[in-house]
């Protein structure tokens, strides 16, 4: 009989080595015994990824370790700044993994060196899924998510996120193994008996009316429909922000990125949206995003408060948990935007306690991320902003 899959978590604080010592301990007193096939680690800027993915991978030697830099970290337990944590997962499971760097000139050259000499099918094993971690200053997030997900093929479900710096922007960090690089891509295939659970959800709904992006240089959207995209921003939005007790007339520079969370961009993709996160504006009215949008993009202004954030949580965490076959969840792995945080303030521990109840209790870990990464069978819709990502394990 397959052994039941047993998720636990762990977070630390201090230096690199003592907190990446202090996961160690904790998991592996948890784990009581049994060796996990998948160690996933998250470390703000104040413990470099590098030293304690050295230290957790030394440590479970049998497990595929894999990691990220952080915007902000988070177990079942809370939400942290400045603190590393980690999960790991024991159970029918196979992992493999690799990494490339050079992902910014050649992402396609990237991708397939990281998928170099991983199985693409196992016997034993029907059910695959893969892992994506990216560097975000690569500033090529969306391209490697799509060119992975055609290697991989369209009935993987695959998800992931672009690395985080504690709001730096000055350098994002993914590993595999002992070894973090940036300007790198980092995929794994988790080879399961059961189906895992993919679960997205972003919260946000559409406010204005379809809008075309008349000008725009990568992240960059200068016009929209022929005019200053800010201007733009403002008009469509005035109603809904006085409602909200914004005034976008009489805006302060210091507010004008939380109100732009407030309204961000949305991409119709099938059914639903792709959010866009727009980040500041330039003193010539244009509006600079988290991630490129295209020239000649049709989006929709949309509109999000806190409580529909909480909700988007709990329905990623619901949708993941509708998928697992009818099995209980066992733990999870989410990925979740640094945007969402910084909407809800201290209330994304609220977020974070609405997955772990809907998913029944159970243990999960995650990071806030600078971008979110989700694609379900046959879905080529990938790149996400302020959205939740939620990978449930079956028990």
């Amino acid at each position: 009989m397959d052994a039941n899959t047993h998720v636990v978590t762990a977070s630390a604080t201090g230096s690199a080595e003592e907190a990446g010592a202090q996961l160690v301990v904790d998991l592996k007193r948890d784990l009581k015994g049994e060796e996990p096939a998948l160690v996933m680690v998250f470390a703000s800027t104040a413990q470099p990824l590098g030293d304690v993915a050295s230290v957790v991978n030394e440590a479970f030697g049998s497990a595929q370790v894999l990691g990220a830099s952080t915007a902000g970290e988070f177990t079942e337990r809370g939400d942290t700044k400045g603190a590393v944590c980690a999960v790991a997962i024991a159970g029918a499971f196979k992992v493999y993994a690799g990494m490339a760097t050079d992902v910014r000139a050649h992402p396609e050259r990237a991708v397939a060196q990281a998928l170099e000499g991983l199985p693409r099918a196992l016997a034993g094993y029907p059910y695959r899924t893969g892992i994506l971690l990216i560097d975000t200053m690569a500033g090529n997030c969306e391209e490697v998510t799509l060119i992975a997900a055609a290697e991989l093929g369209a009935d993987e479900p695959l998800a992931g996120g672009a690395a985080g710096d504690d709001l730096k922007m000055q350098s994002t960090l993914v590993s595999c193994g002992g070894r973090a690089a940036s300007d790198a891509v980092v995929i794994a295939q988790i080879f399961s008996k059961a189906p895992l659970g993919l679960g997205v959800c972003h919260g946000h709904r559409p406010l204005s009316a379809p809008l075309r992006v008349t000008k725009a240089k990568g992240n960059v959207v200068e016009e929209i429909e022929g005019r200053p995209a800010w201007d733009v921003w403002r008009e469509a939005t005035r109603t809904a922000a006085k409602a909200q007790g914004i005034d976008v007339d009489t805006l302060a520079a210091a507010d004008e990125t939380t109100f732009l969370l407030r309204f961000e961009a949305g991409l119709a993709a099938g059914a639903e949206y792709k959010i866009r996160a727009p980040l500041s504006r330039t003193a010539a009215g244009a509006i600079s995003f988290a991630c490129g949008v295209p020239e000649g993009a049709v989006i929709r202004i949309t509109e999000s408060a806190p409580k529909d954030q909480i909700e988007s949580a709990r329905e990623a965490a619901r949708r993941a948990n509708a998928k697992l076959a009818g099995r209980p969840a066992a733990g999870a792995i989410v990925f979740d935007c640094i945007c969402r945080n910084l909407i809800l303030n201290d209330q994304f521990g609220s977020a974070v306690r609405g997955m772990v109840d809907e998913l029944g209790g159970v243990p999960l870990a995650g990071f806030e991320t600078y971008g979110e990464i989700a694609l379900d069978a046959g879905d080529m819709s990938g790149f996400h902003n302020t959205t939740s990502v939620v990978l449930a394990f079956p028990r």
